[in-house]
């Protein structure tokens, strides 16, 4: 590639960076400088730790255990990157390829380009230093053959990033047919959250019962041979010597068949470590380490000879994937879909509509009810719709597996602190899209700013649109609940007024945070279009401190009746219900009078929500 080209690409792409940075603001451009030193300050002793603790423990170390070890740094790091997959599912060009196909110069500089930059993330600049630390600390240790550990972690890192890379390549093709776009972000979201959470179900489901019960078992046999011997000294069998010798023997050998079985299970699990990182790719790095240790060189050598080949076909066909994208040829291939006959128009309405935006709902303006409606079915049709469903679910998924080993003799009045926690989950789950309603309304947002319906209307609106969805979620989660951990009926019961306490205070918290943190969202993702600082760090405060904090009164009927049951006077009475359902009524008076004053709010702030979910905002 000519080199005034490739500096001309470098060039473009920092000027690119630092228009980004300046357009978010002058605040936003402080705060990522100080997320930038923060990470380098801690990067650079991070690296130097893991060096200090290497060279202390590695000469010391078997070729077993520095398998182990190199396993936890790949898997560890495969984790985080994957988190980072998630908030970024396709691709997005920081040099798009169409703006350079007119001009004679080399695509393959601007692909190369974009490749470093997505290196450029917070796993790798944590991680880096930490390999490159334990490398250096290894090869010190172990003498300088195991140098090769460098070359190795560079094939590594080249496979690992060219593989997501030509993935996410992959993704955006595919995602340039509309009808396929919804379910693959859906798709790809389980399946990430579910790869997350695999080493939780590889702990639930796999048959380590056995050891533990052979464990009990051995335990039991030394408890009842302890017995035996005090009764036998108590009725003088034996005297104290030989009490004290027996009671001697029987403790050995309950350790040296403690440590044996210890050791069986050792060399069982590195057989299957060595196993997988003999099948996997990914642990051909901890594999060439262990075997450099032991003096063979082959498998350091033929592994990082794959992984430079995996790493480099990945990159070579995401280069080709993207060309072929810009050209047209995926959109070109795309079948015609057949027309259908026009239905009569007098068919058509006379058939009825599931939740049509005429439905009438009792209690409610006829502004709220249409908002309701329309934000409900929105919700069900959009990707990111999709994606907050899913998400809860799951989650719920997993919390049920986990619950449904937690003992049985656990206290009733604990029991509702679980589902409450269930709740918790649904909330936190929805809170993404809560927390910035109006940027998923985008340049739809102006249908609010533009119509006479009273701003209160609009919230709740936009509130109930949820309502349903939340209270389908945790009616599972809780129904879940009742049959692993079964609760009063009359804790069941409360469960419905706490459900309700916690749904309004929580919708409150969002519809503040959406008026005065509005963000623009990309369509058909998560993803902010144009990411502030302020906003993102606003959010995170409500998340970590606000919300928790403004539900832990909510918990109060349930803390007075434990208290009253502790002290022996409400046997028999459902505090619990009675006074769930009096605060409910507190918190729904407070809702209504709360909703007309951010209804005021909402009609000072619209201006700049407009400008700011719709990209205008400078």
């Amino acid at each position: 590639m000519n080199w005034q080209h490739w500096k001309a690409f470098v060039w473009l792409r920092w000027r690119l960076l630092l228009n980004q940075w300046r357009r978010a603001g002058r605040l936003n451009a402080i705060l990522m400088v100080l997320v930038v030193a923060v990470v380098s300050t801690v990067a650079i002793p991070l690296g130097g730790f893991c060096f200090y603790v290497g060279t202390q423990w590695f000469p010391q170390a078997t070729p077993t255990q520095l398998l182990m070890l190199w396993d936890g740094l790949v898997v560890s790091f495969i984790f985080f990157w994957c988190i980072g997959l998630v908030a970024e599912l396709q691709r997005t060009e920081v040099l798009s390829l169409a703006k350079f196909m007119h001009l004679p110069v080399d695509p393959r500089g601007a692909f190369l380009i974009n490749y470093l930059s997505s290196l450029v993330t917070l796993t790798l600049i944590l991680f880096l230093p930490a390999l490159l630390g334990f490398t250096l600390a290894l090869a010190i240790a172990k003498g300088p053959p195991l140098l090769v550990a460098f070359p190795l972690t560079a094939a590594f890192l080249l496979m690992v990033t060219g593989i997501t890379y030509q993935f996410q390549g992959w993704l955006a093709s595919l995602m340039s047919n509309p009808r396929r776009r919804r379910n693959i972000v859906m798709l790809m979201t389980v399946g990430i959250v579910v790869l997350a959470q695999l080493p939780n179900l590889m702990t639930r489901f796999l048959p380590h019962r056995a050891l533990i019960q052979n464990r009990q078992e051995q335990l039991q046999q030394m408890t009842d041979a302890m017995a035996e011997l005090d009764r036998d000294l108590q009725s003088q069998k034996i005297n104290l010597r030989e009490y004290q010798e027996r009671q001697r023997e029987v403790t050995q050998t309950y350790v040296k068949e403690s440590e044996k079985a210890d050791t069986e299970r050792t060399e069982r699990l590195a057989g299957n470590l060595l196993l997988a990182n003999r099948v996997v790719p990914v642990g051909w790095l901890p594999l060439g380490v262990m075997a450099t240790v032991e003096g063979n060189f082959l498998p350091a050598i033929l592994g990082g000879l794959g992984m430079t080949l995996l790493g480099g076909a990945s990159l070579w066909r995401a280069y080709r994937t993207t060309l072929r994208m810009y050209q047209g040829q995926f959109t070109s291939e795309q079948k015609q879909v057949k027309a259908t006959p026009a239905r009569s128009p007098v068919a058509s309405s006379t058939r009825p509509t599931l939740l049509g935006l005429e439905t009438h709902l009792p209690g409610l303006s006829e502004p709220a009810a249409v908002i309701s409606l329309a934000g409900f079915r929105s919700i069900l049709r959009a990707p990111e719709g999709k994606m907050m469903l899913i998400t809860p679910v799951v989650i719920g998924v997993l919390y049920g597996l986990s619950i449904s080993r937690w003992p049985d003799t656990m206290p009733t009045s604990v029991r509702p602190l679980i589902g409450c926690g269930a709740i918790m989950i649904t909330l936190f789950g929805m809170m993404q899209i809560m927390a910035n309603q109006f940027g998923f309304d985008r340049d739809g947002f102006r249908v609010f700013v533009l119509c006479a319906a009273k701003r209160r209307d609009i919230l709740l609106g936009k509130n109930l649109a949820f309502a349903p969805l939340a209270l389908g979620i945790t009616t599972l989660m809780i129904v879940a609940l009742q049959f692993f951990l079964p609760m009063k009926f009359s804790h069941l019961l409360a469960m419905v007024p706490q459900w309700a306490s916690m749904f309004l205070i929580f919708c409150l918290l969002m519809n503040m945070i959406s008026i005065y943190a509005p963000m623009a969202i990309a369509a058909g993702s998560l993803k902010p279009a144009k990411p502030r600082m302020l906003p993102i760090l606003l959010q995170t405060l409500v998340v970590f401190v606000f919300l928790p904090l403004s539900q832990l009164p909510t918990l109060l009927p349930l803390g007075i009746e434990t208290l009253l049951e502790w002290q022996g006077h409400t046997a028999r009475v459902p505090v619990y219900l009675l006074l769930g359902i009096l605060q409910f009524g507190l918190i729904a008076l407070l809702y209504r009078y709360a909703l007309g004053w951010q209804g005021r709010l909402l009609e000072e702030r619209e201006q700049q929500i407009l400008e700011t979910v719709t990209g205008r905002a400078n």
